[in-house]
């Protein structure tokens, strides 16, 4: 669905015709290092693993370094960022105490939850997900999901946080969840308030770095906005459904998933050298056959079943 939102060019390369690039997110981009720093994080807040983050990179570079050797310099320089961003963080949490009452009840999990059945000539709607680890704050009763991102700045306006459709999708699921396990509407709210936001700035913290370096944001969504996130999303659905129907028709993709280009293609889209090929007049297909390869967009949702 975020790539259905951001790009209809992506989303046609990437997931209708299933293809990434034959070598995945190389080590300095935004979309490596947050992926690095938040695996970390997820075994560090893993109530059975309990794993040191700092180790958990070591090991995670000497895994690089051997597949890739070639890149190992490279490596080893995204590494020393994230050991200084987590290092830093195991300080500020030991300092500022801010797990002092924070209790971690769960860990990540997948899931695919049926949204809509088939219904007027339209197919059914399943979502998988990935659900962050629940947490109880004791302070104040409030249940959260642990979400943690690494960013250029702490300083988030909650009027946006409370529109960023990746929150409310998760929080949506893990609603839908709870009522598919027996949950009344009151329960399953209950469950779970919002997101916790979890951030950490990508800075070396040198003697020119202003801090703060990292900070929590409560991110709340009444029964409302979960209500209509769910319209938002079987909406989105359903777009999805009719441009795919197209495709398999044959329709022109320049007619049924137009680019939408912006300043983030250069880091967040893994089409971006070659984007401007399927409009030039260059051989684009041709480009796709070497630089790319097919894959499974649905791979990383692995432990549940596919659609």
């Amino acid at each position: 669905m975020a790539t259905w939102r951001r790009c209809g060019r992506k989303w046609w390369l990437g997931t209708y015709r299933s293809l990434q690039p034959k070598y995945g997110p190389g080590p300095g981009t935004a979309l490596h290092l947050g992926t690095l720093v938040h695996d970390a994080l997820a075994a560090y807040y893993d109530p059975e693993l309990k794993t040191n983050p700092v180790e958990f990179l070591d090991a995670r570079l000497l895994k690089a370094i051997v597949e890739f050797p070639e890149q190992e310099e490279k490596f080893r320089e995204e590494t020393a960022l994230a050991r200084i961003m987590l290092s830093g963080y195991l300080e500020w949490l030991d300092t500022e105490g801010v797990d002092g009452d924070l209790i971690i009840e769960g860990t990540e999990r997948m899931i695919e939850i049926k949204l809509v059945d088939a219904k007027d000539g339209w197919g059914q709607i399943n979502i998988l997900t990935k659900l962050d680890a629940p947490t109880f704050r004791e302070r104040d009763g409030a249940k959260m999901a642990l979400e943690h991102k690494t960013t250029g700045s702490l300083a988030q306006n909650l009027s946006d946080l409370k529109l960023n459709t990746q929150f409310l999708t998760e929080h949506l699921c893990r609603f839908l969840d709870a009522i598919d396990k027996g949950a009344t509407s009151d329960e399953a709210y209950d469950q779970c308030h919002g997101i916790l936001l979890n951030m950490l700035r990508k800075v070396k913290r040198t003697a020119k770095a202003n801090p703060p370096f990292y900070g929590r944001e409560d991110v709340p969504h009444n029964i409302h906005e979960l209500r209509n996130h769910w319209k938002h999303v079987v909406a989105v659905a359903r777009q999805i459904q009719t441009a795919t129907a197209r495709l398999d028709a044959g329709d022109d993709h320049h007619t049924v998933v137009p680019p939408n280009p912006t300043h983030d293609c250069s880091w967040d889209c893994p089409f971006n050298k070659i984007c401007v090929m399927f409009d030039d007049g260059s051989d684009a297909e041709g480009a796709l056959e070497a630089m790319y390869e097919e894959g499974d967009p649905l791979e990383r949702y692995a432990d549940v079943s596919a659609l």
